[in-house]
């Protein structure tokens, strides 16, 4: 069996860091050409494999997802109640990495949070991995398990260059060994209450239905603004006129925020409104004005529906999870480990994975179609039913 040793959070065998959030985007490539006559370097060649890599990436990125592809299941280790054990398995982190176990991997818990607790508290992309101001380890606590992606040099060979035209006994590493490593993140402390979680609470920001919401509660805002301004001015002085300028001047700096907020898509409402303004302000009638607040309305109005229909366009997701995946919760008191719930992770909708959780449908429907298609003949029916009454006829 592997045994993982726990590495720093801040150790540079990851890949990437958090402060580089150019790695975590759409990148623009260039691969090398290669020609007859061509004087090929070590970087020519570096390019081309990160040609591939990169690329690989930016599918895993944008075509797959993030999170628990299959295995990496948590469980107790029978040999240490202060370790865990994590199954084979594979996962991509939120950078387009694979992380692959192809060994079960042995984690010390108890001794990595002993260890941490003599370090300086090192930042885990916006997260604390262990802060030594914290309960102590024999308190009842939880840890978030990450698995994240990692690199080691191995299989060091004699460099064929000569330092000073005297000397060849260099050593380069041959091989990028592909690894991982474990860390531990803190969790909350106020873990919300499920009597008072809205429906809201479990949509997350960044889907479809999560910037439909947005939409509605920035119109929301816009409304309450404007009637509390009308009611605020017309408090000041009962006159018409006074509560249509502060709704109208309202309704119009809502209008810009929420333009400004939303992508721009109608490239001419800022002139619109400004000639909106010039047309309110020279009405002479209350009717005239009102008119013209109203027009204004109609405008946030459609800028709630290009809201709404903007969110029907998918784009391209932001890095936040950290250089990880998360495979588990881990609860300790007493100095062991009390329980593991792996629940908490991400796990990726694939095929193989659909068909696991629906594998009663589709057996069901495989035998269906395998006796309608294969075994199911209407013409030897027909002649089994014909036979069976000429039989009968001749009896």
């Amino acid at each position: 069996m592997y045994t993982a040793k726990p590495i720093p959070a801040s150790s540079s065998t990851h890949a990437t860091h958090c402060n580089c959030p150019a790695c975590r985007g759409v990148n623009c490539f260039e691969r090398p050409r290669f020609f007859a006559g061509q004087p090929l370097t070590d970087k020519d060649l570096e390019a081309a494999q990160r040609y591939v890599i990169e690329k690989n990436k930016l599918h895993n990125r944008y075509l797959v997802g993030t999170g628990v592809v299959c295995g990496l299941m948590v469980k107790c280790d029978p040999c240490c109640d202060g370790s865990v054990v994590v199954e084979t398995g594979y996962a991509i982190d939120c950078d387009g990495n694979d992380i692959v176990l192809c060994q079960e991997a042995s984690f010390d818990v108890l001794g990595y949070l002993k260890k941490r607790k003599n370090q300086e508290d090192l930042p885990y992309c916006g997260h604390t991995v262990y802060n030594k101001k914290a309960q102590p380890v024999d308190e009842k606590k939880e840890y978030l398990l990450v698995l994240s992606y990692a690199e080691e040099m191995a299989k060091p060979i004699t460099a064929l260059v000569r330092d000073n035209g005297c000397n060849n006994s260099r050593c380069e590493p041959s091989r990028i060994r592909e690894t991982f490593q474990f860390d531990l993140i803190e969790t909350r402390t106020d873990k919300p209450d499920l009597r008072k979680l809205k429906v809201s609470d479990l949509i997350p920001d960044q889907s479809f239905l999560g910037q439909v919401i947005a939409c509605f509660k920035t119109f929301q805002e816009v409304v309450r603004a404007s009637q509390a301004a009308a009611e605020g001015e017309k408090q000041l002085g009962n006159d018409n006129v006074t509560a249509l300028n502060a709704a109208f001047k309202q309704i119009r700096n809502l209008v810009m925020d929420f333009y400004q907020k939303e992508p721009t898509i109608r490239c001419d409402l800022p002139a619109k409104i400004a000639d909106l303004e010039k047309g309110f302000q020279a009405a002479n009638t209350p009717k005239e004005k009102q008119n013209f607040a109203v027009y204004m309305v109609a405008l946030l109005l459609q800028l709630l529906l290009d809201c709404v229909c903007d969110a029907l366009l998918v784009r391209c997701p932001e890095c936040k999870d950290g250089e990880g995946v998360v495979l588990a919760c881990i609860t300790i008191q007493g100095g062991k480990i009390e329980k593991i719930c792996n629940i908490v992770r991400k796990q990726l909708i694939t095929g193989p994975s659909l068909q696991y959780w629906m594998q009663p449908l589709f057996s069901s429907l495989e035998t269906l179609l395998d006796f309608i298609c294969c075994d199911f003949d209407i013409v030897e029916l027909i002649e089994q039913q014909l036979s069976h009454q000429s039989g009968q006829m001749f009896e």
